[in-house]
Formats: structure tokens, sequence, C-alpha cells
């Protein structure tokens, strides 16, 4: 996965490893919504993604871990034989490269892309621990105050296209009610600025609810 500090960010290091993949790669454009799995029949996938914005989610409970936009790659931790068997969704059109993880595996070898490859994991590592693990034992309120400002650091066109409700029960899985009547108390006290369910300007969150 590709999971900076600014949820949009990607790695630094994903550009130059997709110029080495690309010629190898098949590529498509993907409506909002598709759902790429990085497993196909047995198999791992590897994904580019060139253009748009994409969501990772955790299959065993369809989790919403992380957004990424381009450019970004995903699936190379299927280049092993423990295959991490999550899937991705666009949330925007997109231009998505596909190729094999074996074929992935060969590029590597063939390239000698190896410091390459163990820089882009460690910074999927890094981001994944510090933005995806949970840190003790957060509140619903903690929960839903550190989503909202990721939302806000989505971008624009994702941000106003999907309810912050369901945008923070999607990556914490907290009952719908709960969520409701949180954002809606903090609408009221005017912590946050929303239409039609959707988050427009957060002004400032209290760190207690």
């Amino acid at each position: 996965m590709s999971l900076p500090e600014k949820s949009q960010r990607g790695s630094p290091y994903a550009q130059e490893l997709i110029s080495h993949l690309m010629p190898d790669c098949t590529t498509h454009r993907a409506a909002r919504g598709e759902r790429l799995d990085l497993q196909v029949n047995g198999q791992g996938m590897c994904y580019l993604i060139l253009e748009g914005t994409i969501a990772i989610y955790r299959r065993s409970d369809d989790m919403m871990l992380s957004t990424a936009r381009s450019p970004s790659v995903f699936g190379l931790a299927n280049l092993t034989d423990i295959y991490f068997n999550d899937y991705i969704k666009t949330v925007s059109p997109c231009l998505i490269g596909t190729l094999t993880a074996d074929r992935v595996n060969e590029i590597i070898k063939e390239k000698a892309l190896w410091g390459l490859l163990s820089q882009q994991l460690m910074f999927v590592y890094s981001r994944l621990y510090n933005n995806v693990m949970p840190q003790g034992a957060p509140t619903a309120y903690e929960m839903i105050r550190q989503q909202l400002v990721k939302l806000m650091e989505e971008d624009e066109s994702y941000r106003l296209s999907v309810t912050a409700e369901r945008y923070i029960r999607e990556k914490t899985q907290l009952s719908r009610s709960g969520v409701m009547r949180i954002l809606a108390d903090l609408k009221t006290g005017g912590f946050i600025e929303m239409e039609e369910g959707r988050l427009i300007k957060i002004n400032k969150l209290p760190a207690r609810y």
C-alpha cells in the first residue's frame, strides 16, 4: 500500500518503480467503484495507480484502511508466497496498470531493483504502522475526530462525493447512530460545517466530547 502522512500524498519511490513496470503492464480505465482483488485465481496481482484515487479494504471485515492517489503501487507484498488477500476499490475514475506479482518479481530480478523495492516497502510499512495500527484504545469520539481530519485531507472531489458518516464508518466500523449523533452535535456546536452529509469545513474540533 501507499499510505503517507497526508493520505493522498504517495510514496516518493512509487513513480520510479512504476517507470520500470509500465512496459509490462496492461492498462485500463476504471470507473468509480470498481473493485480489484490482490489475489485472482490464487495468483498475486500488482496494480499501478497511474491516475485517480483508490481505497484499500481489509477483506476479513471490509474495513477501509486508507486511501491513496496516483502514483501508487499495490500488491508488492505478494512477491512472496504469503499472500495479502485484501482488495482495492476506485473512489474516482482511474487509469490502472495490471500485472502479475510473478512478473513483477522477474522484473525486480532482471533490473536489480531490490534497493528501490525495499525503500517502497519500508515507506508502506512506516505509514501502515503510524496511520492504521490502533494507538491504545481510543474512544468513539477520538476515532471520529481523527477520521474527520483525514477526510478533510482527502482530494476535494472525493471528499464532496462521500458522506462523512459513511467515510467514518467504513474506517472505524462504529455504529451509524453513534456516528450520526456525534456529527450532529459537532455541526450544531459550529465545530464543523456540513452540507447534505458532506464535510465542507472543520472550524475547530474539541479535544474531548
